[in-house]
């Protein structure tokens, strides 16, 4: 780690917290101008790693910055999807989607401390271990080295979460199955669980899928996420309520005097000052903050000792990093920002799970259920190896928007190839069908590419956002076949008992271009998975962070959330994120044992 110089180390060596156990601020006039680590964020990344460092360092000081407020009521723990409560979430509107018909849609992020997993449908699933694998094929061999691979993010997969095996009369009544050994073992803060009920529907499909010739796994978390699996949820067993960051991450650490969390307030920029030392340019030296709501909106510069730490999401964190200078020279310049590091890949390679709903009509009440069917592309169609020749990597630049810049370009060309090894493989899903809502399909390998970017006409106003879904051909085709095995499920005798009628897209809807047309006014392109905007990868392949997480050309900055995800997994995310920020956190503490010795 850079150091700043002898002056400024002694001086944050003062303690800067109270010692009284209420930690909560509100306004910048009650938190101290300096502390060790900063964390824009105070989300499920952000949350995971301030709970880690003010463990390792308790000498230390670490300050949270977060929008949101907390949530103190119980709507937020009912075991429920809170994702539509305005209070909770950011829903910004996207630019228009050529590929939808032109529609806009809102992209939804959690807005409260605990950030996403606070709103989320509880699926607390892993990937596939080819799809973490593929990480490390994108970034390359120093990559592969530093753990960013299915291998190395296990260990923090199980760290991350307390797994409470279910009853043996829930086994015998619903069929659950489990591998504690192979996919948990571990003692986290995020508890996982099997809830003690399940709809009569449940039986019915993965039968039905199991008639379709889908396998049957007994734990996808020991990464075999395809074929019908079990999906355990982030709840507590104990009180049948949600688990999430907040319960987990901040509430038994709340009163540690190193622990400010500042509420209702955002990072606007990190500051930078210029270094010129190798290949980094800069150094992070602070923040500069501001609070979300009143008349007089003013800043305030918090300085900090050791680093900035990103955690706010593929969606916000890629702005404050192009509002504090480091992003593409177009996007920066358009917005009047001084370009301090042109890191091309800041707010590209963004990417999300699109899905729709097919409308089925049966005599059974309907509602969420805890397993799904992930189902590789050869399962779904015999046409896979003529798909997969539609995939070119000869001409990546073509799925891309105009005059992107050649980095990006090479990026996706080295994800195109391990896109044809995903789609090719009998061992990583294509779609996931949730079983227990319906006729859902997500589409689990988009190969188009978006970007969010700040808005050059107001740099502080909420990004623009471009999912440029369906921007690669073959994702519709894809989507077709996706979608078209729904008939062949309800036509199975598992299904059949339940004497379901379509009502859409309805039977008038039989060619695959019948089916395109169809889909294009009926497909959201966000499931609430948003990850890419600042990659793992070196910055010859359109990365932005290195293998330890730091900003290329930055000193004492780096990004912990999702936006590192070089390719998006084959699951619902909040898993996934948990893991990322305990190897990130790990290895911050790492990096910055021993410094106590020279604060």
């Amino acid at each position: 780690m850079w150091q700043p110089n002898f002056i400024t180390t002694v001086l944050l060596a003062i303690p800067i917290y109270s010692t009284s156990a209420f930690q909560i601020k509100r306004s910048i006039s009650e938190i101290s101008t300096h502390y060790d680590y900063i964390i824009a964020g105070g989300g499920t990344s952000g949350l995971t790693v301030a709970d880690r460092l003010t463990a390792a360092f308790p000498s230390r000081s670490v300050l949270v910055v977060e929008y949101g407020q907390l949530a103190n009521g119980t709507d937020v723990l009912r075991p429920v999807v809170n994702v539509r409560k305005p209070e909770y979430r950011f829903s910004i509107q996207s630019q228009p989607e050529p590929g939808l018909n032109g529609k806009q849609f809102q992209a939804t992020v959690g807005k409260v401390v605990g950030g996403c997993s606070a709103i989320n449908a509880q699926m607390f699933d892993r990937g596939s271990a080819a799809d973490y694998d593929a990480w490390a094929e994108v970034a390359g061999q120093e990559y592969a080295d530093a753990g960013w691979s299915w291998e190395g993010l296990l260990p923090y997969f199980k760290k991350s979460v307390t797994f409470t095996p279910p009853s043996a009369a829930d086994v015998e009544t619903y069929g659950y199955t489990y591998d504690v050994d192979a996919a948990y073992g571990g003692n986290g803060s995020i508890q996982a669980s099997y809830p003690p009920f399940q709809w009569p529907t449940e039986k019915v499909f993965r039968s039905a899928w199991e008639d379709l010739g889908v396998p049957i796994q007994k734990e996808a978390a020991g990464g075999s996420a395809f074929g019908v699996t079990w999906l355990p949820s982030s709840q507590d067993p104990k009180t049948q309520t949600r688990s999430y960051a907040r319960t987990g991450h901040y509430d038994p650490v709340a009163d540690h005097p190193n622990y400010h969390l500042l509420l209702g307030h955002k990072v606007i920029e990190v500051i930078l000052d210029k270094v010129n030392e190798g290949e980094r340019q800069y150094n992070a030296r602070g923040v500069r903050v501001q609070p979300v709501t009143g008349t007089n909106v003013t800043t305030i510069d918090i300085a900090s000792g050791e680093e900035v730490i990103l955690a706010s999401g593929a969606i916000h964190t890629p702005g404050i990093l192009q509002r504090s200078g480091v992003g593409p020279a177009d996007v920066l310049k358009a917005a009047n920002v001084n370009i301090k590091v042109e890191l091309p890949g800041v707010g590209q390679n963004f990417q999300d799970h699109p899905y729709t709903n097919l409308s089925y009509i049966w005599p059974f009440t309907l509602s969420g259920g805890n397993s799904g069917a992930f189902l590789p592309l050869s399962l779904l169609t015999n046409r896979t190896a003529t798909l997969l020749a539609n995939i070119s990597s000869d001409l990546p630049g073509s799925y891309l928007p105009n005059q992107t810049d050649d980095s990006i370009i090479k990026g996706y060309m080295y994800q195109l190839n391990s896109m044809k090894n995903l789609l090719s493989s009998s061992e990583a899903a294509a779609f996931e069908y949730p079983i227990g809502t319906g006729a859902m399909v997500a589409l689990l390998k988009p190969l188009s590419r978006g970007h969010v970017n700040i808005d050059p006409l107001d740099p502080l106003a909420e990004p623009l956002i471009s999912y440029r879904a369906f921007s690669h051909p073959v994702d519709m085709i894809m989507f077709v076949e996706g979608a078209k095995v729904f008939r062949r499920l309800y036509a199975t005798p598992s299904a059949g008992v339940l004497g379901a009628v379509e009502l859409a897209p309805g039977q008038s809807v039989q060619t695959d271009e019948e089916w395109a047309e169809w889909l294009r006014n009926k497909i959201l392109p966000s499931f609430y998975h948003p990850v890419g905007t600042a990659s793992l990868g070196p910055r010859r392949r359109g990365g932005v962070v290195g293998p330890d997480l730091r900003v290329h050309g930055v000193f004492s900055l780096r990004v912990v959330d999702a936006s590192v995800m070089p390719l998006i997994p084959g699951t619902h995310t909040s898993s996934t994120v948990y893991a990322v920020a305990e190897k990130a956190a790990d290895i911050i503490i790492r990096d910055s044992e021993g410094d106590d010795e020279n604060i």
